[in-house]
C-alpha cells in the first residue's frame, strides 16, 4: 500500500476509536450519530443515512455517522466531493432506489460535509421526487446543527 493509503487508513482507525472509546465514560454516542439515528427513526422512506465531515486537524472527510456501522470511518468518496464542490445534490438511480449526496450546512448556513441518504424505491418516483425529500431533510436536519464542532461532541447523558 502507498504511504497515503496507510496513513488515511490509520486516520479513519483513529476515528472510530475515539468515537467509540471506553474511556469516553459519559456517552459513546455523537451529536452526530444521534442525529442520523433520529432522523432515521423518523422517515420511513429512507433506508439508509451517512453523515460525513472532516474533523478537526484533519485534511480529509470520512462518514462520522451512519445508519450502518460499517461505514463509519469510510474516507469520502466522489458523490461527497461532487456534492460540497457544487453545492448541487449528487443523484444516483440504482436498482434499489434513489442514493442521493448532499452538501450538509449547519444552522447559519456554513458548509459543514455531506448528508448521504438512501430512498426506498417507490413506484413512480422520479429524480424530482427524491430532490424535494432530500431538501425537506436537509432543512430538518441543517436547523439542528449550531456548528460543525457540535457534530462530533459526545451525546450528554440526561
Amino acid at each position: 500500500m502507498r504511504q497515503c493509503e496507510v496513513r488515511g487508513m490509520l486516520w479513519g482507525i483513529l476515528i472510530l476509536a475515539v468515537l467509540y472509546s471506553p474511556l469516553n465514560a459519559q456517552s459513546k454516542k455523537t451529536h452526530a450519530q444521534r442525529l442520523v439515528d433520529l432522523i432515521a427513526q423518523r422517515h420511513s422512506e429512507i433506508t439508509g443515512l451517512e453523515l460525513s465531515a472532516t474533523p478537526a486537524g484533519q485534511k480529509g472527510c470520512v462518514t462520522i455517522a451512519a445508519t450502518e456501522a460499517k461505514d463509519l470511518g469510510e474516507k469520502c468518496d466522489k458523490d461527497e466531493a461532487t456534492a460540497m464542490k457544487t453545492g448541487e445534490p449528487f443523484v444516483e438511480h440504482e436498482p434499489d432506489g434513489f442514493d442521493v449526496t448532499a452538501s450538509l450546512h449547519d444552522a447559519t448556513g456554513k458548509l459543514i460535509g455531506a448528508l448521504g441518504i438512501d430512498f426506498k424505491p417507490q413506484p413512480g418516483q422520479t429524480k424530482a421526487d427524491v430532490l424535494k425529500l432530500t431538501a425537506g431533510l436537509l432543512k430538518e436536519v441543517e436547523q439542528q446543527i449550531p456548528s460543525k464542532a457540535y457534530l462530533f461532541q459526545p451525546v450528554s447523558a440526561d
